[in-house]
This record gives C-alpha cells, sequence and structure tokens, in this order.
C-alpha cells in the first residue's frame, strides 16, 4: 500500500485532490486526519489506535472519512496504473453523457461541403475584395463501434469484521479497487477493438513474396498489412503512411514474433559457386513499419491485430478511450441502515445496517471506448498460414 502523504504531496490541496474527488456531506478534513492517524498506527502495531478506530466505527461518522482516505489513496496512484496498462494505446476523449458519441466532420476530413472547398477538401482561394465563400460544416460522423458503460459493484464492511480486525478490512481495498479501474478501462477499450473483424487479404510484396490472407504473424504479414492498410480508404480518401502501429498477440506470442522479425533481417550472402561471386539481397527493413508488440489476453491461438498507435493518424481518432465529464474517476461512498432498537430509539448507523449487520459501500466507475473505423485495423486470425517466396 503507498504512502497517502506522499501520494498526496503533488497537490495544492490534498483534501478534495484540486478538485477532482467529489467531498460527501459530513466530511471534513479535521476527521479525515483524525482517521488517517489512528489508521496509520494501527497499521503500525499500535493496538490502541487500532480499538479506537473500531470504537469509531462504531459511534461515528469514522466510516465516511474512512471511505474519503481510501479514494485519497487510489486516485492518485491511478494515472501511473493507466500508463502501464493501456498507455501508448489509445488517446483519451471525454464526453457529455451516454448518447452515442460523434465527431465534427472537420475532423474525419469530408464534412465541410459547399464552394468554399475544392474536390480536395482545401479551402477556396478568396480574390482581391471578393466574399469568403460559405461552407456548412456537418456534425455527424458516427464510431463505427462504442459503449459508454456505468459500472461498480457494492460490498459489505460486516459487523463481524469491526470486530475482529478493523484496519485488516481495509488495508488492501486500495489496491484491488486500483486494479479493478484499470481492468476495467482495458475491458471496455478491448470491447470496441474486438468489433473490428474484417481479415487483411492476400497481398504481394516488392519481393514476390505472397502473404495469404489470415496469414500467420510473421515480418512479411506485418509489412503486408501497412501497405494494406495503407491503401483502404476512409471518406474517400486512402489513409496512407502510418508512423507507428502496436501489433496485439496472444500471451507468449511476443518472443517467437521478435525472434522471427530478427531473423528476417540478418544479412545472407550468397554465393555463386560457378563465379565465386557474392550477392546480399537487398534489405527489407525499410519497408518494416515502425511497431511495439503487445501481448493480450483478449487474443487466443494464432490471432492478432495491427492498429495505428495514438497520435499517428494525421488528426484522426482511430481507438479511444470515453470518460464521462465529470465523472472521470472512480468513486467509492458509504451507506448504512441501521433500524431501531425495541420499545424506541434508532440505532447508531454504524452499528450497520438492518438486514445484516453491514455498512455498505459502493464503487462506482464510469468508461467506455470507441473504435472510429474498422478501417485502420488489420485482423488477422492467422488460420492462412505463411508467406510464400517467390
Amino acid at each position: 500500500m503507498a504512502d497517502i502523504s506522499t501520494l498526496l504531496e503533488k497537490y495544492k490541496n490534498a483534501f478534495d485532490l484540486d478538485g477532482k474527488l467529489r467531498v460527501a456531506p459530513g466530511v471534513t478534513e479535521k476527521k479525515v486526519k483524525r482517521v488517517q492517524g489512528l489508521y496509520e498506527a494501527a497499521l503500525a502495531g499500535d493496538r490502541i489506535a487500532e480499538a479506537t478506530l473500531s470504537e469509531l466505527f462504531a459511534s461515528s461518522d469514522a466510516p465516511f472519512a474512512m471511505s474519503h482516505l481510501i479514494n485519497l489513496q487510489t486516485i492518485p496512484q491511478l494515472p501511473e496504473e493507466e500508463e502501464k496498462t493501456i498507455g501508448g494505446l489509445v488517446a483519451e476523449r471525454k464526453v457529455r453523457d451516454f448518447n452515442p458519441v460523434t465527431l465534427f466532420s472537420l475532423i474525419s476530413g469530408k464534412g465541410v461541403e459547399g464552394v468554399g472547398v475544392d474536390d480536395q477538401g482545401a479551402a477556396a482561394i478568396v480574390p482581391e475584395g471578393g466574399r469568403y465563400p460559405l461552407v456548412s460544416v456537418k456534425s455527424d460522423l458516427e464510431s463505427f463501434y462504442q459503449k459508454l458503460s456505468k459500472r461498480g459493484f457494492r460490498f459489505d464492511y460486516t459487523w463481524e469484521s469491526r470486530v475482529n480486525d478493523t484496519v485488516g478490512f481495509f488495508e488492501a481495498l486500495p489496491d484491488e479497487l486500483l486494479r479493478t479501474t484499470v481492468d476495467t478501462q482495458y475491458a471496455e477499450i478491448f470491447d470496441a477493438l474486438d468489433m473490428a473483424k474484417t481479415a487483411l487479404g492476400a497481398f504481394t510484396l516488392p519481393d514476390g513474396t505472397v502473404v495469404p490472407s489470415n496469414a500467420l504473424p510473421s515480418p512479411e504479414a506485418i509489412i503486408a498489412a501497412d501497405m494494406q492498410i495503407g491503401l483502404r480508404q476512409i471518406n474517400g480518401r486512402k489513409i496512407g503512411e502510418i508512423s507507428r502501429y502496436n501489433v496485439f498477440v496472444p500471451i507468449g506470442g511476443k518472443k517467437p514474433l521478435e525472434w522471427k522479425i530478427e531473423r528476417y533481417f540478418a544479412t545472407i550472402d550468397i554465393t555463386n559457386p560457378s563465379t565465386g561471386v557474392r550477392i546480399t539481397p537487398p534489405p527489407m527493413r525499410s519497408l518494416f513499419p515502425n511497431i511495439t508488440i503487445v501481448e493480450t489476453e483478449r487474443l487466443t491461438g494464432t490471432s492478432w491485430k495491427m492498429v495505428p498507435a495514438p497520435g499517428t493518424t494525421k488528426g484522426r481518432p482511430v481507438w479511444e478511450i470515453l470518460k464521462l465529464r465529470g465523472y472521470e474517476l472512480p468513486e467509492l461512498r458509504v451507506r448504512s441502515d441501521a433500524g431501531f432498537h425495541l420499545g424506541g430509539g434508532k440505532v447508531d448507523q454504524f452499528e450497520g445496517g438492518f438486514e445484516n449487520d453491514s455498512l455498505s459501500f459502493r464503487y462506482r466507475y464510469v468508461v467506455g471506448g470507441v473504435l472510429w473505423d474498422e478501417k485502420w485495423v488489420g485482423v488477422s486470425n492467422g488460420t492462412g498460414g505463411n508467406p510464400v517466396a517467390p
């Protein structure tokens, strides 16, 4: 578990993480610091602090302060965990609601219509003293696939847990919530990528090598995929050159593919036995795209996919993670419905719920993924076999 004080050093207002964390009613900085002090002391082995914290959970609003404290531990660590898990794979887009996400067609490249643009989409020439011609800008480019989901779960802090071990229950919770958050992000973006299903076709390389449709992952297949993607058209325009790709392979597939690539680029000299002339084949490295090989459990067998890296497609988005504006971060809240004592008198709410002696904690996270067009993606299930040399 990360040290709380260290995590909060980069924030001017550590209590609400510079406005990123919503503060529940009744939660104050003083209460959170009180719970934090007892919690850290209990983790260090202070039994008095542990007993005091347990008592506060039964007789005060400490659970609300603890919920806030867990958020303070989880959220600052999220950017680093995101970078480890999905960094370099997708761009991020914030959306205003759950409606289908769309782009202004200015971004798509073919949405400006009228006499103000020519056949190539360039702005018209305005003569001296002339009026600027009028164009219309549409906003109707919808995604090939998109989904924004409200995800979450509820878990209970039982009366028995409070009696047995208040500190132990919460010790691993920030790390568990952090892992759940990045796993949720990963699931959403790959739900979008899974919708790209159109297989790469057969392709002949400049040296005459024939790469079959649905080829196995190989250097030749990667070169062919790069060339095929570049020739595809979106909104009437060819995609063209992509400066960098991510190549996704099943778990365990990265090192075999790296070995194939190294072997493919090894220089081979061929000596004519009758003349003694040494011939070196022309290098193919100039045709090989810049790639990063990424293993993923979302692919199995011989399947692989090739996707442009974020920021490599001339301003056009390809594959993005969606976050709801104002709710970009996960949130943990607490609730209890305690009931009443027999004969009257309300039971303290922190004794636990009426039905099962539990405090209910709720985790909520709104996140999604979007794939703007499957033509950006090279897809192969690997059943077509290896390339055939000329």
